[in-house]
């Protein structure tokens, strides 16, 4: 008699070619473009949970990401900062809190919004750090249809081109990035840590990029772990009483 037990990841064809888990974009002085596709929609959301996964490698002022609702200059929904404040753009406004953030080193940071309740809350690390109460004349909704870069604000011309907004790019590295049409608690945020969007996903199929992404194995969530369940993932454990007969119980 003997027992044994190991985790088996499962994915399907599609996700384990596209998949950007365990791969990251680099961001060099010189801006490299990684936008949202085309056919990549997001709709008009009433709640929402962007979370993003970035270190910065100089101290400057820098863009995490963007999204800009159709012929509109302003930002619908951003993230930047600095090595002592964050910076959080909704609906045109903007807010910062301080909060020292050291370089070379891997932040997360969620931004969580719901028209019932108008309050941004902003994670860092997966806790809770400060909460920005909104205007109730703003929009119960945020704008669809628009554009989203990573590591670099934007703008759209007449012609529909996105173009880079120089002058607070990142300059580093993001190794996640992921949209829920849904405001998760803290507690569902954990839960969530390893899981992709549905709105959003780390998928090669959303976006299109100017520079390749790279493999880094010691990224957050880049290789087998139950805590994958909510994603693609599926982890199989499977328990061997003998050499005969096993016992498979799926998770």
């Amino acid at each position: 008699m003997y027992l044994s037990l190991f985790c088996l990841c499962v994915t399907s064809a599609a996700s384990s070619t596209t998949s950007l888990w365990g791969k990251k974009a680099l961001f060099n002085f010189r801006p490299c473009v990684w936008q949202l596709q085309p056919g990549a929609v997001v709709p008009a959301l009433e709640e929402l949970t962007v979370c993003i996964q970035l270190r910065y490698t100089l101290a400057t002022q820098w863009t995490g990401f963007a999204y800009k609702a159709p012929g509109v200059i302003a930002t619908e929904l951003g993230l930047g900062g600095t090595r002592t404040q964050l910076t959080v753009w909704m609906f045109g406004g903007e807010w910062h809190f301080n909060r020292e953030l050291r370089e070379n080193e891997w932040h997360s940071f969620c931004l969580t919004w719901s028209s019932q309740a108008p309050k941004v809350n902003v994670y860092i690390n997966g806790t809770f750090q400060h909460g920005f109460q909104m205007n109730r004349s703003l929009p119960e909704r945020l704008a669809p249809n628009g554009t989203l870069t990573l590591g670099v604000s934007h703008y759209v011309d007449v012609n529909g081109e996105v173009h880079l907004e120089t002058g607070s790019n990142l300059v580093g590295e993001i190794g996640l990035f992921r949209m829920w049409a849904r405001e998760w608690r803290a507690e569902e945020l954990r839960e969530q840590s390893c899981a992709d969007g549905d709105v959003v996903s780390w998928d090669l199929q959303q976006w299109k990029y100017g520079c390749s992404p790279v493999s880094d194995s010691s990224l957050q969530c880049g290789k087998c772990n139950i805590t994958f369940l909510s994603s693609s993932l599926t982890c199989l454990a499977l328990t061997l009483t003998n050499s005969h007969t096993g016992t498979i119980v799926v998770s």
